[in-house]
């Protein structure tokens, strides 16, 4: 068995740069998804910590010292703030982890796509200069 010259490799070929791009595509459509998820989650625990800031101002109050209403609102809003915390302390741990290797990962396959094709267009030149073309006599 030899190389084929029915044009199957070719076929292979173009069904291999197809899931290569089809992959590639995917990835860009999963990066724009996490960067989306990460630019809301910092937004909301920005309101988050806003809304805890806002909440803990009305706590001052000497009025209220030994409230028990006074004190599940004061650990209400710490709680907002602990949560804001860590849904921004999540969206930095997604950028840096997640979203870090989903881009090599990109840049990588990219570059197999590339030698992939490269090395396809250089074998199928070397066989086309080895194969003799055939001689149509009428």
């Amino acid at each position: 068995m030899g190389y084929a010259s029915n044009g199957a490799a070719r076929g292979a070929h173009e069904a291999l740069l197809a899931r290569q791009d089809a992959e590639l595509r995917l990835m860009e459509a999963m990066k724009r998804s996490l960067q989306a998820k990460m630019k809301s989650d910092r937004e909301y625990a920005l309101a988050l910590s806003a809304a805890a800031a806002q909440g803990q101002k009305m706590d001052k109050c000497e009025e209220l010292n030994g409230s028990m209403i006074a004190s599940a609102w004061r650990t209400m809003t710490e709680e907002w703030e602990s949560t804001s915390r860590l849904i921004r302390s999540n969206a930095e741990a997604l950028e840096s982890r997640a979203l870090d290797r989903l881009t090599s990962l990109m840049t990588e396959r990219r570059k197999s796509r590339k030698v992939n094709q490269e090395d396809h267009s250089k074998i199928s030149s070397q066989f086309t200069q080895v194969m003799p073309i055939p001689i149509m006599t009428v």
